[in-house]
């Protein structure tokens, strides 16, 4: 989703390896994505301490939050656009992978399997807080609009996300 044309205002939220690309490779990647050319999708989730992005440019550590906001982003890019389907969302970001690992029983639900969940909630839309669950704020989708929101989260049968909060461990 996100374009070069960020770049131009040299927020170091932005400065990314690699580096953000022309809209059209944008559009050809989410493509590539809908038609199954890419069949895993990863964040490179790389949050960095204020000092290491609140800085100028060229001092500026590569990276940003990606994690939180990548089942929001994929449901944009597959789902509201009308292009694609859950199942192909749960295939790229949760089956494939696990395939991909050798987790033959992760990335299912199924009698056996490990209990590793995501609950979403598709009619959902937020506006994107600068303020993250991480330890990091480069959060380069801040005040973005995106749709659906995480409800719940399982992660090896304990909840860690509950009611749309953190579970304290």
């Amino acid at each position: 989703m996100l374009t070069e044309d960020l770049v131009r205002s040299y927020d170091p939220v932005y400065k990314v390896n690699p580096p953000l690309r022309k809209s059209e490779d944008t559009k050809a990647l989410q493509e590539a994505l809908i038609d199954g050319t890419i069949d895993v999708v990863g964040t490179d989730h790389a949050p960095h301490s204020a000092e290491k992005k609140e800085c100028e440019w060229d001092s500026a550590a590569f990276g940003m939050v990606g994690l939180e906001n990548a089942a929001s982003v994929l449901q944009q890019v597959l789902i509201d656009s009308g292009k694609s389907n859950w199942e192909r969302f749960q295939s790229v970001l949760s089956e494939k992978p696990a395939q991909i690992a050798g987790l033959s029983d992760h990335g299912q639900i199924a009698v056996g399997a490990v209990a590793n969940l995501t609950l979403i909630d598709p009619a959902s839309a937020r506006t994107i807080s600068p303020s993250t669950h991480s330890k990091s704020h480069n959060n380069p989708f801040a005040g973005m609009k995106l749709p659906g929101e995480v409800v719940m989260t399982i992660y090896r049968g304990r909840f860690t996300v509950e009611d749309r909060k953190l579970v304290a461990k």
